[in-house]
């Protein structure tokens, strides 16, 4: 196989089909089939479906396309590592954020990376281990900054080190009734908000902190992002767990702790992940210092 194949291949798939990656890449449509035919041939298998509109991938496609998205960014990896060697301001560094480090350490983290790399390229996605972590395995993020989380990753696959730990909170909207009485009953009477999570994991994290208690955890749950959590709980009686630190920020208002509460959530730890097999270049690896560093300082305040 040739890196200009698989490049081909990138741009059919992303951009639909073969007409459109052949606009993007200055080709003639005959070169951009004629390229796709000769990959097929060398895979000995068919990576393409052909429709009327467009093209899809077969399985075995879909597993070429993986490798490819992975082998394309090393590339480019590998040139912007030379150039940033050499002294030049260049290139891109692409990162996943779990929300906590969004409204927490990542502006502080950003304005210190660019104090040194000015004008090299970032591009930031905001998601949970769900969304994040598929796009480190496929190349698409160089560094993800995740909860952890055992049952989303796969044994030693990326490479980590853990860069902040906080306690959390059992929280709800300032004036809640249940801030007068937050016995366990009391709690578990009303729906909670949580951040989405694998099948089961809500029911098996609510056991285990209503365990003890005497009494049965909630059966409603609402699973929703970060921000629509925070709107939930200001705007209804919703219970929610929180990381202490995020109690008092400007995105958090309205919402409050509940105090002298049997349960305990246990504590939120935040990974570093990046790919054992693409070495970061001197940008990304200074912003995983930084960003390491902000909340090294974040765990030693609180």
């Amino acid at each position: 196989m040739k890196l200009q194949q698989l490049e081909v291949l990138l741009h059919v798939v992303e951009h639909g089909g073969i007409r459109a990656a052949a606009r993007q890449l200055h080709l003639s449509q005959a070169a951009v089939t004629k390229s796709m035919r000769l990959l097929e041939d060398e895979a000995g298998v068919p990576l393409l479906i052909r429709r009327s509109r467009g093209v899809g991938l077969t399985q075995a496609g879909e597993r070429l396309l993986a490798r490819a998205r992975l082998i394309s960014r090393q590339v480019a990896l590998a040139r912007e590592d030379l150039l940033q060697a050499g002294g030049e301001d260049a290139g891109s560094v692409r990162l996943g954020v779990t929300p906590f480090l969004t409204l927490s350490a990542l502006g502080p983290a950003f304005d210190w990376f660019r104090q040194r790399f000015r004008q090299v390229e970032v591009s930031i996605i905001e998601g949970l281990m769900a969304r994040v972590v598929p796009r480190l395995r496929d190349g698409t993020l160089d560094i993800a900054a995740v909860a952890a989380d055992v049952g989303e990753l796969r044994d030693d696959e990326f490479r980590s080190r853990r860069i902040l730990r906080a306690p959390q909170r059992i929280v709800a909207r300032a004036g809640h009734p249940v801030l007068a009485a937050p016995s366990p009953a009391a709690l578990a009477s009303y729906e909670w908000v949580l951040t989405p999570a694998p099948a089961g994991a809500h029911a098996q994290r609510l056991a285990a902190l209503f365990a003890g208690t005497g009494g049965e955890p909630p059966r409603r749950v609402v699973p929703c992002e970060t921000l629509a959590a925070m709107t939930l709980l200001r705007h209804s009686n919703a219970i929610s767990i929180f990381p202490e630190p995020l109690l008092g920020h400007p995105e958090s208002r309205g919402i409050v702790a509940i105090a002298h509460t049997a349960l305990a959530p246990s504590d939120i730890e935040l990974l570093l992940l990046t790919h054992p097999e693409v070495p970061l270049t001197p940008a990304a690896e200074y912003f995983a210092h930084c960003l390491a560093s902000v909340c090294a300082r974040l765990e030693s305040a609180g």
